[in-house]
């Protein structure tokens, strides 16, 4: 039965209280408190909650005086675990010693009944109980109070306190409430104060791993922020920096002043500034101003990088990089190999190269694997056709522009291939079709290594291996003043002359095979192998496009096979019918220059017809479709010159 009285009424809490205790069977005789836990876990208890007793003490210490009156003010979690308890100097062990409070203690109303502790966390509210409020006797004699501790809007536990009848009043709630909420305040302020920490070593972390360099200055230019890659590149001490002028940090003219001057900052606004040790410092920056509600500038955050980092980047994204190493070249002749070892000498030494070439020998991948097998390899690898640029617009090209340096240039200026290429390789494709006039600025550029941009006075100092290639006899060139002698000489400290495919007819088959196997995976083909007839017309064939133009032959045999194997008909292009019947055609004259003399020279038309075919059908291996393209008849034509004149075909 609920406890009731017909002089006294109880809060709603109270009674609410009662019936919990009655619906859990408690026990009336029940102890103060209830102990089950072990040290293990009690350990771990206070180890949770150290920040929280820590703040208790705090502020128990500051109100010490006040709170004499009780027997023990405890600090409580909010599964009801004792974490702290401080004793009134009226506890005596003698005359209380049945008031047991032991730290991991609990209060329970399964085993201790209702207390202040355990409703005003139910409640979420400061409580009050004294005497027979509580459900348990062994509270009869004294008044609990107890108030909610919060930490984040949440109850992280309570401020309690046990006292005599006598000696503690519902007054007394007012004191632990407003200790309560000190302690709650302390609590929020510490975790404000902790985030905030958090987030400044995040942010500070996010900078510190970036790879722009980073500062800030206050509205007076002095330095309140700089993180590690922009002390690297600046040259100067963090620790040493922080706090004082930017002009005082840098030896330099800060442009970041004219921000503070301007109240204007820019966008990735390129800089090149001389130190005064004469070393230059070549930036792309951003510079940021930051201003109150009323339009002040308060600070200016500045981010920069050096332009090798930029050009780094676009480099990347364009694929200015040697895609090709020696052991991507197919061949096994002296002459390759002969070739392949002057590119590999070449490759250490940052002497001028000279490939020369007919069209389609591989000029460009000899000198993609110079460059792949020399210290620069993590370098860009930048090419320019220089026979492929309008006359007009090859200046830029290699040597980039200022701003408004002629019509149609862009606003921002762009740097050329020269200083793409920085820190790497260029490779002047086709050097032979540069324009006279280019060729004394190159001149100048190969031997000062330095460059100024069209429309510019700035000068800057490049580091830059250079590879030329050439089609042309250069040296002829310069006979006929076609091409500068002084420039030919500048760039022919190498010279890798690599062979046409017909001077090395035995790699042939390799690269057959080759590019059969390259054209499966890009095709989606199955082809095996070519056939001894299509092979011995390859071997026949002197390709005056060298390796493209093999390559172009076996694609479009690959194209058209329908089977396993490339057949004649799936190889005959064009070009090779013509260069084959030309071929016939030397070697069925057996007239020479001078003038028919007599009439028995002249040989029945029959005759010359029969040895036509006869030779035909031999350079086609006894082909008849071959046959008959070669000598520009049909099938059937054939057919019949074969049976009029009993030809064997072989």
């Amino acid at each position: 039965m609920v406890k009731t009285s017909l002089t006294k009424v109880y809060e709603d809490y109270v009674i609410n209280g009662w019936l919990r205790c009655e619906k859990s069977n408690t026990d009336v005789n029940s102890d103060l408190c209830f102990f089950n836990i072990s040290a293990f876990d009690l350990d771990n208890l206070i180890s949770d909650n150290k920040d929280l007793i820590e703040y208790f003490d705090q502020v128990i210490d500051s109100i010490g005086e006040y709170m004499d009156s009780f027997i023990s003010v405890l600090l409580v979690n909010k599964d009801g675990y004792i974490l702290k308890n401080r004793k009134g100097k009226d506890y005596s062990t003698k005359l209380f010693s049945d008031v047991n409070l032991p730290v991991g203690g609990r209060f329970s109303e399964r085993f201790n009944g209702n207390t202040a502790m355990s409703t005003s966390i139910i409640e979420n509210k400061p409580i009050y109980l004294t005497g027979e409020e509580h459900f348990c006797k062994s509270y009869h004699d004294y008044s609990t109070l107890s108030a909610p501790i919060y930490i984040d809007s949440e109850i992280a536990g309570t401020l309690s306190a046990i006292g005599l009848i006598s000696k503690v009043s519902y007054h007394s709630l007012g004191m632990i409430t407003a200790a309560a909420k000190a302690i709650s305040i302390q609590c929020e302020a510490d975790r404000m104060y902790k985030q905030v920490i958090s987030k400044h070593k995040y942010e500070s972390a996010v900078i510190q791993t970036m790879t722009d360099g980073v500062l800030t200055i206050d509205k007076d230019g002095f330095l309140t922020y700089l993180n590690r890659i922009g002390a690297e590149i600046l040259g100067i001490n963090i620790e040493g920096s922080i706090g004082k002028h930017i002009s005082d940090v840098v030896d330099f003219r800060p442009v970041i002043l004219d921000v503070l001057k301007t109240g204007k900052g820019y966008i990735d606004k390129e800089f090149l500034i001389t130190r005064r040790n004469g070393e230059k410092i070549h930036f792309i920056k951003t510079a940021v101003p930051i201003k109150d509600e009323q339009g002040n500038i308060v600070t200016v955050v500045d981010t920069f990088r050096k332009i090798k980092r930029v050009n780094k980047m676009l480099n990347e994204l364009s694929g200015a990089y040697a895609n090709f190493c020696f052991e991507d070249i197919i061949g096994s002749s002296s002459a390759i190999k002969d070739c392949i070892r002057k590119a590999k000498i070449a490759a250490q030494s940052m002497s001028n190269v000279l490939i020369t070439g007919e069209s389609g020998t591989g000029k460009e991948l000899i000198a993609q694997s110079i460059h792949s097998y020399s210290a620069r390899k993590n370098q860009p690898f930048v090419s320019i056709n220089c026979g492929a640029i309008p006359r007009e617009l090859l200046e830029s090209e290699l040597f980039g522009y200022e701003p408004g340096s002629f019509t149609g240039a862009s606003t921002k200026g762009r740097m050329g291939k020269f200083e793409l290429a920085d820190g790497g390789t260029i490779f002047l494709d086709e050097i032979g079709e540069m324009p006279i006039d280019m060729q004394v600025k190159l001149l100048k550029v190969i031997q000062d290594r330095k460059l100024t941009r069209v429309g510019g006075n700035n000068v800057f100092d490049l580091d830059v291996r250079i590879i030329a290639s050439t089609n042309r006899d250069l040296y002829d060139q310069c006979k006929k003043g076609r091409f500068r002698e002084d420039l030919y000489f500048r760039i022919n400290v190498l010279n890798i002359c690599l062979p046409p495919l017909r001077e090395r007819k035995e790699d042939i088959q390799l690269l057959v095979s080759h590019f059969i196997n390259k054209l499966n995976t890009k095709l989606n083909k199955n082809i095996t192998g070519i056939s001894p007839s299509a092979m011995e017309r390859i071997m026949e064939y002197d390709w005056p496009g060298n390796i493209r133009e093999l390559e172009n032959t076996i694609e479009r045999a690959v194209n058209l096979c329908n089977g396993s194997t490339i057949t004649e008909e799936d190889l005959l292009t064009d070009n090779m019918q013509n260069e084959l019947r030309a071929k016939l055609n030397r070697e069925s004259t057996e007239y020479n220059n001078n003038d028919i003399v007599s009439e028995t020279d002249i040989e029945p038309l029959e005759v010359i017809e029969k040895r036509a075919i006869e030779r035909a059908l031999n350079i086609s291996g006894g082909n008849i479709t071959e046959t008959a393209a070669l000598l520009k008849v049909t099938r059937n034509t054939i057919y019949n010159k074969i049976k009029k004149y009993n030809l064997i075909i072989s």
